[in-house]
């Protein structure tokens, strides 16, 4: 039975009002093997996040069956409020489900990817809202420099013929080779990969040499244009490149907006295993950091592209993938 009156009916909602989200999935069910070093590395991305963030960014941590140990730490980040929303799913769902899922329960537009093992340099915050705000077609954002990407699910290329065809650039004018070093290193890449892509050429779409193409261990996409692309049933593998695309790169793609990368690195991608001595001194250089305080929600919204609607995807995907076959651009 109901004694009473609910004190909440027709009471209102007042709740601080962010533009931006950065969601974290985090799968380390133990220390032992791949994980033996995972713990440490997840501490330090979590560090560096917190530092380098303002008042407009909110933190969601997914633990994905992990560990007491894991998930005791994520449950004293969200009690000391250092987070405002944790998730503790009790069997693996996989990266794609999992971030998904709480992008569809997020308020903010503008929602940031990020892997359990992403180190965030100061600047990374203040570099993907001035990207957005250079280029108003962009939609899908990395602040790790991609020049080796721009054909992978990128039908935006065909918006900017010109940039195409007479604006191409020498890699090694636009990046640092130790910023693609440090990423390629820490896959496990070759040294011969690594040297193909720094003397290759890239496509730039600014004056800051904003680069085609952009990688997804750490991104910021738009939400409402990606969210009415992507498949509404769940994706079936935990953890693969396949999903990625399908859940992520293509449904972006569908949506005519460019996918673009920083000519620097803001983001570090440290791997499964920590380089101490490179994190201590990293972390140090963020102890009297203070992100400046701006609010993505003043970036003009643009939730596709005219000719996204207009020309069946099927077709600029066919025409996309002969002019590769033609050599015309990698």
């Amino acid at each position: 039975m109901r004694i009473g009156t609910n004190p909440n009916i027709n009471s209102t909602i007042d709740f601080s009002v962010k533009s931006h989200r950065v969601i974290i999935p985090i799968y380390i069910p133990n220390a032992e093997g791949y994980f033996v070093d995972a713990f440490n590395v997840l501490k330090v991305c979590i560090d560096s996040l917190l530092k380098t963030i303002n008042k407009d960014t909110a933190i969601t941590l997914i633990s994905n069956a992990s560990s007491k140990e894991v998930n005791d730490y994520i449950s004293n980040l969200y009690s000391k409020r250092k987070v405002d929303k944790v998730v503790f799913n009790s069997e693996n769902v996989g990266k794609i489900n999992a971030i998904i899922t709480e992008t569809r329960a997020s308020f903010e537009e503008f929602i940031t990817y990020s892997d359990a093992d992403v180190f965030f340099d100061k600047g990374w915050l203040k570099q993907t809202f001035t990207m957005f705000k250079n280029v108003p077609k962009a939609g899908f954002v990395s602040m790790n420099p991609t020049p080796y990407n721009c054909s992978h699910a990128n039908s935006t290329i065909l918006d900017n013929m010109f940039t195409i065809l007479f604006k191409k650039q020498k890699t090694n004018t636009v990046c640092s080779y130790l910023d693609l070093e440090h990423f390629f290193n820490s896959v496990g890449r070759t040294k011969e990969a690594l040297d193909k892509a720094f003397n290759g050429e890239c496509y730039t779409v600014s004056n800051e040499n904003y680069i085609i193409g952009a990688g997804h261990f750490c991104c910021t996409i738009r939400k409402t244009p990606t969210l009415k692309e992507i498949p509404s049933e769940q994706s079936k593998i935990v953890l693969s490149t396949s999903s990625d695309a399908g859940y992520l790169d293509i449904p972006f793609d569908k949506t005519g907006l460019w996918r673009i990368s920083s000519p620097k690195a803001f983001v570090w991608h440290m791997g499964n295993n920590l380089e101490r001595d490179w994190a201590s001194q990293k972390l140090e250089s963020l102890v009297n950091f203070k992100e400046d305080d701006f609010t993505f929600s003043i970036l003009p919204c643009k939730n596709s592209t005219f000719k996204s609607h207009l020309i069946p995807y099927q077709f600029v995907y066919r025409t996309v993938s002969l002019l590769k076959k033609l050599n015309l651009f990698k």
